[in-house]
């Protein structure tokens, strides 16, 4: 199963696998021992779809942000005896359910979202980013963020790493965190928390990128055509767009086929849009090869290399014009 399916729910709120046997990978958001030092409680993440792990023992060895993990156990909704819930999660009866499958990975990248567009049942277990305004604080657990889009309450959730009390009313803040759910009535579909995991995940100020993501089926690129000119300070704008979480590199060559500079080598996600294409704005190319040289005036080659997560590539290219004004 996936992580999605596992977070797929009825109309109770309610996962359609609650109760069944799963086998799920994905990485960790949060690591165990964070969130809740006496059991083993962590999250973890697959596409846009994230679930907690819960087992009673404590896990015998580490595991850190972005570890790859395979995870064995029941799907419950759990619901307290106070009347509380419906927190999806995995339910692992020992440890040994779960497996590292490999580490070293960068830490996970949380989806920049408005409160609004946060506190929905799909979004439990999440990891995000929000901006807002600090609307109440009692400076222990909890504190609550609004913008224009709605609020939500920031919870501290027996973390020491967090404390709220730096913040008062009127404060702008951007948090980072995982989406938690603490509903007391059914359906459950109310109660969504954002947990901040250490005390970096709340910066003061600081204006997201909220732009919708922007993907495409293959490779597309904007360049400008007409030549720019380094040596007064000019850089070449690009815009790109590729499909979601594609391997995506752009370099610039030399008309012999030389890579002179390598702009892009990651993953696409599909943010912050130029207007014709939509996608990736990179800060552009300001002339300069790997070295920071500054390259002769002439005509370049701009590659676009685009790899799907089912191994489907496409290649655009594009001119680029390196001019010298005259002294």
């Amino acid at each position: 199963m996936t992580i999605c399916d596992v977070q797929a729910y009825d109309a109770s709120g309610f996962s359609p696998l609650n109760g069944t046997d799963v086998t799920v990978r994905g990485v960790v958001t949060v690591p165990p021992g964070l969130l809740q030092p006496t059991y083993t409680s962590m999250y973890v993440q697959a596409g846009d779809c994230g679930v907690n792990v819960f087992c009673f023992d404590l896990l015998p060895f580490e595991l850190a942000l972005g570890d790859s993990v395979e995870v064995t156990g029941v799907v419950e909704e759990y619901v307290s005896g106070s009347g509380a819930g419906a927190t999806t999660e995995i339910f692992c009866e020992t440890t040994d359910r779960i497996v590292l499958l490999s580490g070293g990975h960068p830490a996970p990248e949380p989806t920049t979202l408005d409160i609004g567009d946060i506190i929905v049942e799909e979004n439990e277990g999440r990891l995000v980013r929000t901006y807002g305004v600090v609307l109440e604080n009692n400076l222990s657990s909890t504190m609550y963020l609004g913008d224009d889009t709605g609020f939500i309450q920031i919870y501290q959730s027996y973390n020491d790493s967090v404390s709220f009390a730096p913040y008062r009313l009127g404060d702008t803040l951007t948090v980072t965190g995982v989406v938690l759910q603490y509903d007391r009535t059914s359906p459950y579909f109310d109660g969504y928390e954002l947990v901040p995991r250490w005390q970096r995940d709340i910066v003061e100020g600081g204006v997201p990128d909220t732009t919708s993501p922007v993907f495409a089926p293959e490779a597309r690129m904007t360049v400008d055509g007409r030549p720019f000119y380094p040596d007064i300070g000019e850089v070449l704008e690009i815009g790109y767009a590729a499909p979601d979480r594609s391997a995506t590199v752009m370099s610039v060559y030399d008309l012999q086929g030389r890579v002179v500079r390598t702009l892009v080598d990651g993953t696409y996600t599909g943010r912050t849009a130029l207007p014709l294409v939509g996608g990736e704005r990179v800060p552009g190319w300001d002339g300069r090869d790997d070295l920071r040289r500054r390259v002769q005036p002439g005509v370049y080659i701009l590659r676009l290399e685009v790899t799907t997560r089912e191994d489907d590539t496409s290649v655009v290219t594009a001119p680029a014009v390196v001019g010298a004004r005259l002294k």
